[in-house]
């Protein structure tokens, strides 16, 4: 008895398991959600140090478009002088994001901390070697 109670149990969580499909998560929508999204440089990190500015206004932001292209840019100046434009490449499969620059690759690993909190830990092939810290753009 024992022996058909411990297959039966096997039974049922292999049975649980078997032949599902998992759909991989589309990272896309996070950034750009399907339109255009400005998310803030709220920190930049290397080592125990944070180089970003302490007042909001006076920080970057980045601005990502559905069509595949970013700005970069401090955000006092936004509407009054044009920021670092270039595209991205999201690759969900890898959980990776490349910005191209002018001459300028950077490359991120992306840790979501949540909807609200994306860390960007630069790779080895990255022309930036600072993590940066996105939060979105705040509501006014």
């Amino acid at each position: 008895m024992k022996n058909y109670f411990f297959i039966l149990v096997i039974g049922v969580f292999t049975s649980c398991s078997s032949g599902v499909e998992l759909k991989p998560i589309r990272l896309a929508p996070l950034f750009n959600d399907s339109n255009s999204k400005i998310w803030v440089v709220d920190e930049v990190n290397s080592g125990n140090k944070n180089f970003a500015p302490k007042i909001n206004v006076e920080k970057d932001v980045v601005i990502f478009y559905k069509n595949g292209k970013c700005i970069f840019q401090p955000m006092n100046t936004i509407g009054d002088l044009d920021g670092k434009k270039g595209e991205y490449s999201l690759y969900s499969e890898d959980n990776t994001i490349c910005l191209f620059f002018v001459q300028e690759k950077w490359e991120f690993n992306i840790d979501i901390q949540s909807q609200d909190k994306i860390i960007l830990n630069p790779t080895a092939n990255s022309d930036i070697k600072y993590q940066l810290v996105l939060v979105p753009f705040p509501e006014i």
